[in-house]
């Protein structure tokens, strides 16, 4: 297949490109060498002309404001990011016949109950989970479109690379939580290009919760990832800077039970931090 991966350079897109450029042709569209972008995704145009012009089976869509401080902060950007881009992929997709494959999150409920399956209702507590439900409304009305609501992900794709939340680790400053006992199901990074493929060769379409089969409180996740690189912690309990309070669920597990039944499998979270040990050991 030819697969665009839009936001290519990110975590989850360099990790995607590595994995899938085995068997598949691979289009990136992220960012250059020089910092400047190949495709602005909040411009419609720019999409249709990108798209047309490689014809792609298959785009994933990484883009995304993340930092739920940043989009309390600035909420236009995070609309712009999280939804208009959205918004603007799955609508060339569904005009060229591709099939778009759309990130969303595990922060999508409040997190009173957790253990979330795809049909659970939606419930906003943040801005960055606001724009992501009014991306994936765009996406749904693409029938041939898969959303990926992942839980937090790990994983090393290398020096000089995006590593996701190792890298806070890696930076050495130090690291306040302001919920540490949050519940999370980390899930290895590996397994969601994978995963995206096998979904795709069994022709589904919809929405789909993705996440490890451990599930452990934030603090005890990091602590993990910190015991790959050194001995003294950097992880403290606390509030951040921000000016404005943000609200995370405190329980943002999933059930996975839907991506299981169709015979997939997800990582342990100790067979993924060897993995990135021995990653590690290699650079």
């Amino acid at each position: 297949m030819k697969i665009v991966i839009i936001g290519s350079k990110g975590f989850l897109g360099t990790k995607a490109k590595e994995i899938l450029s085995k068997n598949h042709e691979i289009i990136e569209a992220g960012r250059s060498n020089d910092g400047e972008f190949q495709l602005d995704a909040t411009k419609k145009e720019e999409v249709r002309k990108f798209l047309l012009k490689h014809q792609p089976d298959v785009v994933l869509d990484t883009v995304a404001l993340t930092s739920s401080t940043q989009c309390e902060n600035n909420p236009k950007l995070a609309e712009d990011l999280n939804y208009l881009t959205a918004k603007n992929i799955s609508e060339v997709c569904h005009e060229i016949g591709a099939t778009m494959v759309f990130m969303s999150s595990a922060y999508l409920f409040d997190g009173e109950k957790g253990n979330y399956n795809e049909n659970d209702r939606t419930s906003p507590i943040n801005e960055y989970a606001r724009t992501k439900i009014m991306a994936e409304k765009e996406v749904l009305k693409n029938p041939k479109s898969i959303t990926l609501r992942v839980d937090v992900m790990y994983g090393y794709n290398g020096k000089g690379k995006k590593n996701g939340v190792f890298d806070m680790i890696l930076s050495g400053n130090p690291i306040q939580l302001r919920q540490p006992d949050q519940l999370r199901q980390p899930i290895f990074v590996n397994d969601v290009p994978i995963i995206m493929i096998e979904l795709i060769k069994k022709n589904q379409t919809g929405i789909f919760h993705l996440a490890g089969p451990d599930r452990t409180m934030m603090i005890d996740f990091l602590k993990n990832l910190e015991s790959l690189v050194r001995n003294n912690s950097i992880i403290s309990v606390g509030s951040t800077n921000s000016s404005v309070e943000i609200k995370i669920p405190k329980n943002a597990t999933f059930d996975t039970s839907k991506v299981e039944n169709l015979g997939i499998k997800f990582t342990s979270f100790k067979d993924g931090l060897e993995n990135m040990k021995r990653k590690l050991a290699e650079n």
